[in-house]
């Protein structure tokens, strides 16, 4: 049996996560023909009462499961709660608009928008009576969706050095709009020893597993069925090369088929991914569907033709999630483990509370930070197994700066990955010395209260993660970074229209395209809601790692070269329209020249040279004659030529 050391050396070689967290975030854009909407009943009236369920439940268990889950529906619109603490907005529960979807009598849609609320049964009609809650582009909406258990054992191969352990729990999956438009899904893993669990693989068959720690080529494993790893192998049979970090992920008794739709209790499968690459991939396409046909529906003022061809696209392109952008957040929030092997054989942890001399939680920062670039380095690339060889010069370029306010939290962000290492586990309430808040009146010192961090983290982890506040954070921004590569296809797709649109028609969409998106990259701005200083330090920042200016100067590039393209064809069009003005110009002028041979003019100045006026009429009226025919004759080829170009095109 391989032994395997969890012990580390000066160079940086291991950390371990007794506790951790793991969010997934999708980002896309509901199409532009429709809007989100839900069901009366799951805008929840007691929906403190379901809060309340939920940590009374979880008080028991320690298992925290989403609001959806103890509500008994699929979606569940979630009241303010993290985002009334960090920005400034107005009340969203009186902004909910019920709309009536059918049975009104002036919006022929029935069928269609009802397809879209529910799909129908064999025996089912479309209800005369369909009331939903629509949801204005304003601020920030958030809900809660039924998530799933999952199982996950990591096994290493003979080249492979790492500690095998099964991941198992529960994924919460959460949904955030922005604006009406904009959607941001999570997918939450909380390994807190409940709701979900790093186990330990027993040598002996029939033994117990145990909670254990995870490494960080376990984390990257993870990671990598939703962002694919870099992980170079031979198949030991056709001896193939394989670039994907393959790993097994099985989502159990999952609740969504591959058309979108709820699968009965007595129906539900596991769902066994063995692929290397972004195998989560196949379990976010099925909750797009899911929302995408059961609810969203077309938005007010829209025409039957334009649902008509929104159709026809659908049937053609099918939901994807290729195009979405993925992105996932690491948060490590307490109790991270140093092991270090001491002389006499045993193991101590360098960060333990009880070790003399005590590490403080900056000094911990620190010494990650000096002293374990190279598996940073590794984590954030997501390159498992050679990450103790990393260069650590390669720190500041691949993990930037520290984003983080305080000097004791560390948190790092990538192009497709941050990384958040919190010390609030290791916070108590104890009252250091010499630390006050203020004077009594009769002159003594109060002492100041410490925060009980440790009632704090049980508070936080109903969001799955210890910095709820930077993940809505970083969500806006991953939303706005999408809004903008999103912009950059829509303009091009624009300008490939070129053939089958008037360019008046052309030029006009591309404004209306450029004022909707350009209204929705303001309204992502963070700046203008966040309530604390210190958030929109973060925000910069994170909008510095994330390059967003320089994607904006591409959309800027990309929208003069549009606009150019643009009205280049216009001007092309307009030319042509000239050439058949004149066309018509020349006509009447060529009648006006044939006036000659029926009227009895008179040239003196011909006379004088004994040429013969109406000789030399005869002759000009044949040459211009000559010449419009056979300009005619050419734009009568070229018109030809064109329709039979398309003829044989569409035939």
């Amino acid at each position: 049996m391989k032994e395997y050391n969890y012990c580390c050396s000066k160079d940086g070689h291991g950390l371990a996560f007794p506790s951790f967290s793991v969010v997934f975030i999708q980002t896309f854009s509901i199409h532009g023909n429709l809007e989100f909407v839900l069901p009366v009943d799951a805008v929840l009236s007691d929906y403190k009462g379901v809060i309340k369920k939920i940590a009374e439940e979880a008080e028991e268990t320690k298992v925290f499961k989403s609001v959806a889950e103890h509500a008994g529906k699929p979606v569940v619109y979630m009241h303010q709660n993290i985002e009334r603490q960090i920005f400034v907005m107005d009340g969203q529960e009186n902004s909910l608009e019920m709309k009536k979807l059918c049975g009104d009598g002036k919006i022929k849609r029935n069928r269609l928008t009802k397809r879209y609320m529910k799909p129908l049964g064999p025996n089912e009609s479309v209800s005369e009576s369909s009331l939903v809650w629509r949801f204005p582009k304003k601020a920030v909406y958030r809900f809660s969706l039924r998530g799933f258990d999952f199982h996950m054992p990591l096994r290493p191969t003979e080249e492979e050095d790492f500690t095998p352990i099964d991941l198992v729990g529960h994924v919460n999956v959460e949904m955030s709009l922005f604006f009406g438009n904009t959607v941001s899904m999570t997918y939450r893993f909380f390994f807190d020893g409940n709701s979900s669990k790093i186990l330990s693989v027993p040598e002996v068959d029939g033994g117990k597993q145990e909670n254990t720690d995870a490494m960080t080529d376990h984390i990257i494993a993870l990671l990598s069925t939703y962002l694919g790893a870099e992980y170079w192998s031979a198949d030991s049979e056709e001896g193939d090369s394989n670039i994907n970090l393959e790993s097994t992920f099985i989502a159990n008794d999952f609740w969504i088929d591959e058309e979108g739709r709820e699968v009965p209790e007595s129906e539900r499968v596991d769902l066994n991914m063995r692929e290397g690459g972004r195998a989560f991939d196949r379990i976010a396409l099925r909750y797009k569907k899911f929302l995408y046909n059961r609810y969203t529906a077309y938005r007010e003022g829209l025409s039957m033709d334009d649902m008509r061809e929104h159709e026809h696209f659908r049937v053609l392109n099918g939901v994807s999630v290729i195009n979405d952008h993925h992105y996932a957040m690491v948060d490590i929030p307490e109790f991270l483990k140093h092991p270090v092997a001491l002389e006499d054989g045993s193991v101590e942890d360098l960060f333990s509370k009880s070790r003399t001399p005590k590490l403080s939680e900056a000094e911990i920062i620190n010494h990650i930070r000096d002293y374990h670039k190279p598996e940073l380095i590794g984590l954030m690339t997501l390159y498992p197994g050679e990450w103790p060889y990393r260069d650590g010069a390669s720190f500041e370029e691949v993990c930037g700066e520290n984003i983080a306010i305080d000097t004791d939290d560390q948190v790092m962000v990538g192009t497709n990955l941050a990384v958040v290492i919190g010390t609030y586990g290791r916070r108590s309430d104890e009252v250091k010395q010499g630390q006050v808040s203020g004077v009594a009146n009769d002159g003594t010192l109060v002492q100041k209260q410490g925060v009980d961090w440790a009632k704090h983290l049980e508070e936080r982890a109903r969001y799955h993660v210890s910095w709820p506040e930077y993940l809505m954070i970083l969500q806006m921004v991953l939303a706005k970074k999408y809004v903008i590569g999103f912009a950059k296809d829509q303009l091009i797709d624009v300008a490939l229209q070129a053939r089958d649109k008037s360019a008046e028609e052309l030029i006009g969409k591309n404004a209306d395209l450029g004022m909707r998106l350009s209204r929705q990259i303001i309204q992502l701005d963070v700046v203008k809601y966040s309530k604390f200083a210190s958030h929109l330090v973060m925000f910069d920042r994170t909008t510095r790692r994330l390059h967003l200016d320089d994607d904006m100067e591409k959309l800027k590039e990309v929208t003069d070269m549009v606009d150019n393209s643009l009205h280049n064809l216009s001007d092309y069009k307009a030319m042509k329209s000239d050439f058949l003005l004149n066309m018509i110009l020349v006509i009447v002028s060529v009648a006006s020249t044939f006036e000659l041979l029926f009227q009895n003019s008179e040239m003196p100045f011909l006379s004088y040279f004994e040429i013969p006026s109406d000789s030399l009429s005869a002759w000009l009226v044949l040459i211009v004659a000559t010449i419009t025919i056979f300009a005619i004759l050419l734009t009568l080829k070229s018109a030809l030529k064109k329709v039979w170009n398309m003829f044989v095109k569409y035939k």
